[in-house]
């Protein structure tokens, strides 16, 4: 890349630190609305039966998925189960290994949206009715079904089920619950340990807990499924369920046929878009799990400033001042970002200043990312046509060949652009638009664009033909392509309140994901399907993870706040 200015920081003091924005009041908070992950009960006349146990009680719900040991019984390289791991060291020690850990991740992340059920009916008396106190956890005996109704009653309930299910519910009632407490879920199947999963507790003191499993959409293998409810440590709970093979087959029968498949180890099946995917997007939008690396900023109020973490929220660190919208290359060797007014002079957390010779606003890569450069060792590249200063963000297209930025050069609408990585080519295409994301093969782009007279998500192929409009909505923006290529997630203000979204690449199946008080937006993919997204749903803004589906949404970064423009706010996953 010889035509890049490279730069490090020279170590000369700087006078100061002018040249950043003005702070700008952040945007009031919308009218907050009904959480549904947290029902209060005390229902009407419709639930009359029901007050005795609703009322004062929280509704809660969580899911766990064996997609990754499904694959490892079937013949398929198996994801290690740390056996001798207490359920405790499970949950406060995720594995930084971005596929090979299931106790970890899989609570926290692969959760998808269930309803909460009341077992009112079928409590049986058993050693634990005696009442204990209030800090000492009692978990009802479990009721297994295939789903739960909108009024939170089993559907299809038993102990027996028959070959084909892909997911099984298991519903309880609870009581002496605290948020310091850790809880557990242990399943075997024929005796045999296959899943262990442990978390901290998030539902009220008293309650009604929805858990179920899945294999992701994959049917869950017959013979006897044990369940064990942990808390701290201790049983609690325990229940069984079977799904009975079809004409006799068994599990070695099931393995058998697996076995002798030449296909390779990968515990997640790859649904293939039209044209090849390259190798940094593997997994489905559903299947979920696994640490990764996050790129982000912080609004300071006058500046944005970028930090990397994994996706568990682990490990933050501090990169760089006044440096917007990163994103990845494939390989993390490099970030490419907006460098805002004043980005050549850098202050460093123990505030010694540098200046960095030759970078100016505009797009900026450091080179030297997957290093995690402390800022006094950061290494620059910035091609001469690279600086322009209304850009907003970096995109990186998968195969790592060019770069898409927006920007309004002249003070017109937004339009988005291209670089080349390679010998600082410069691509001569603009699309009437804005707030790009690439697809898994680098062919074609997601914007929002008001083009042809109607706002709304847009799908084009990069040299700007093929033009796809995918939802009608005035304040839809934000899209993000899913890693199997099949589903754009966008925000939408629906209501008065920005929520997340997701609809197929052809405009069908509009799902929506968030329903929580303040905004919601900004969402990007992790490789395995999973969705980090900023929130301001707690009164301040966040970095939060759900599900592919949106499923067990949970902060992971707190306090990262957004700027007036959000659009400076786009984070990135490798």
């Amino acid at each position: 890349m010889s035509d890049f200015d490279q730069t490090v920081y020279s170590g000369k003091g700087a006078p100061g630190m002018s040249g950043a924005p003005q702070p700008a009041t952040p945007p009031p908070a919308p009218a907050k609305k009904r959480n549904p992950l947290l029902i209060i009960a005390g229902v009407g006349c419709a639930l009359l039966l029901c007050v005795a146990v609703l009322a004062g009680v929280g509704l809660f719900m969580a899911r766990d998925q064996l997609q990754d040991v499904m694959a490892g019984l079937t013949g398929a390289t198996p994801t290690p189960l740390p056996a001798s791991a207490t359920p405790t060291e499970a949950a406060l020690n995720p594995s930084p290994v971005p596929t090979e850990e299931v106790t970890a991740e899989a609570a926290p992340t692969e959760a998808a949206t269930a309803e909460a059920t009341v077992e009112a009916a079928t409590a049986t008396p058993t050693e634990e009715a005696t009442p204990t106190p209030p800090a000492e956890p009692e978990f009802g005996s479990v009721t297994f079904a295939l789903g739960a109704t909108e009024d939170y009653q089993p559907v299809d309930a038993g102990i027996t089920f028959q070959e084909g299910i892909t997911e099984v519910h298991a519903i309880f009632e609870y009581s002496g619950m605290s948020k310091d407490y850790t809880w557990a879920r242990v399943w075997y199947l024929d005796g045999k340990e296959v899943l262990r999963n442990a978390q901290k507790w998030t539902g009220d003191e008293t309650g009604v807990f929805d858990y179920f499993i899945d294999a992701g959409n994959d049917p869950l293998f017959p013979g006897k499924w044990d369940l064990e409810l942990y808390v701290e440590d201790k049983l609690v709970q325990s229940g069984s369920f079977t799904i009975e093979a079809q004409e006799g087959r068994t599990l070695a029968e099931e393995t058998a046929e697996a076995e002798p498949t030449a296909e390779p180890a990968t515990p997640t099946p790859e649904a293939e878009p039209s044209t090849p995917t390259p190798a940094p997007t593997k997994a489905p939008a559903s299947s979920g799990g696994g640490t990764y690396k996050l790129v982000y900023t912080k609004w300071d109020g006058g500046q944005h400033n970028m930090y990397v973490a994994d996706t568990n929220g682990q490990g933050e660190k501090f990169l760089l001042n006044r440096a917007a919208g990163p994103s990845w290359t494939p390989n993390g060797q490099e970030i490419f970002f907006f460098g805002e007014a004043g980005v050549d002079r850098q202050r460093l957390p123990d505030g010694r200043d540098f200046v960095v010779d030759g970078i100016s606003n505009g797009i900026v890569a450091l080179v030297n990312a997957s290093a995690l450069p402390t800022a006094d060792t950061a290494l620059f590249y910035q091609g001469l046509d690279w600086k322009q200063g209304t850009a907003r963000w970096a995109s990186v297209s998968p195969d790592g060949q060019m770069v898409a930025f927006d920007a309004r050069p002249g003070g017109s609408d937004y339009r988005i652009y291209f670089l080349g990585t390679a010998d600082n080519q410069q691509y001569r295409f603009e699309i009437l638009g804005e707030q790009a994301d690439w697809s898994p093969n680098s062919q074609r782009i997601v914007y929002r664009s008001g083009r042809d007279g109607k706002t709304g998500i847009w799908i084009s192929n990069r040299d700007d033909s093929g033009h796809t409009l995918i939802t009608n909505g005035g304040s839809d923006s934000f899209p993000a392509w899913s890693p199997n290529g099949n589903t754009i997630a966008f925000s939408r203000d629906e209501g008065g309140n920005v929520d997340i979204y997701t609809v197929n690449v052809d405009g069908s199946n509009l799902q929506r994901l968030t329903d929580a008080p303040g905004p919601d937006s900004l969402p990007i993919y992790t490789p395995s399907g999973d969705i980090i997204f900023r929130s301001a749903r707690s009164g301040s803004w966040g970095i939060w993870k759900m599900s592919g589906s949106g499923g067990n949404q949970t902060e992971i970064i707190p306090n990262a706040g957004v700027g007036p423009d959000w659009a400076f706010s786009k984070m990135d996953v490798r």
